[in-house]
């Protein structure tokens, strides 16, 4: 379809979209800070495919929607209903991203591990004992308030304070030290052994997901 609409002459601040066929690319430009959409034949062979990228046509697109309902987030090309691709490469010590949660209580401290206690405080897993993190919610705190901060349940973290021990490729555990992980399983008697992730090819950055299976140490 075409279709263009403008607020007048091309300036910063200006809205409007042009002709996909034109070639010209349709965007919402707000000066030096451009958002970016425009219609694509590339993806997916679809001329109703819509790209979101920002400031640019040379930049990544950042979002893709494609005219079959497809989209992507990082990818170019998506290949199911939602296909996500992440780079963990440029995490910085202590953050991560990926599902967050934001609700509970706890003084809480930011790269730490938690579970969610039965009076809703995030609280400091230690494997020693199995009340403490073996069969609850389990997150890494992104700061000091877990609602305003949020808690990462699923994603990828630079656990450069939480962890020992890391080597790339090697599973995650609930440590036996409080709020600490480890790539060395638990060995007291009584204490619990849970999975928490994996370690990545990066340096401390590892994929968080916990398992929700453990076994108690007899």
């Amino acid at each position: 379809m075409s279709y263009k609409f403008t607020t007048g002459s091309v300036r910063r601040g200006d809205i409007y979209f042009e002709d996909d066929r034109t070639g010209d690319p349709t965007y919402i430009d707000f000066g030096q800070d451009q958002i970016t959409l425009r219609p694509s034949v590339e993806v997916s062979g679809s001329d109703d495919s819509i790209l979101f990228n920002i400031k640019s046509d040379n930049n990544p697109d950042v979002l893709v929607v494609t005219g079959s309902g497809l989209v992507a987030i990082g990818a170019p090309d998506p290949k199911v209903a939602l296909d996500v691709h992440m780079d963990p490469t440029g995490l910085v010590n202590d953050t991560g991203g990926g599902m967050v949660i934001k609700f509970g209580g706890g003084s809480l401290a930011k790269g730490k591990l938690y579970y969610l206690h039965t009076n809703g405080n995030w609280t400091a897993t230690d494997s020693s004992a199995v009340s403490s993190g073996a069969d609850q919610l389990l997150a890494i705190s992104l700061g000091t308030d877990a609602a305003i901060d949020g808690m990462l349940i699923r994603g990828f973290f630079d656990a450069e304070s939480e962890l020992d021990n890391f080597s790339a490729g090697k599973v995650v555990y609930v440590s036996e030290t409080a709020s600490k992980m480890d790539t060395a399983p638990p060995t007291t008697s009584a204490a619990f052994v849970r999975v928490v992730g994996y370690c990545t090819d990066q340096s401390k950055v590892i994929y968080f997901n916990p398992s929700g299976d453990w076994v108690e140490l007899v």
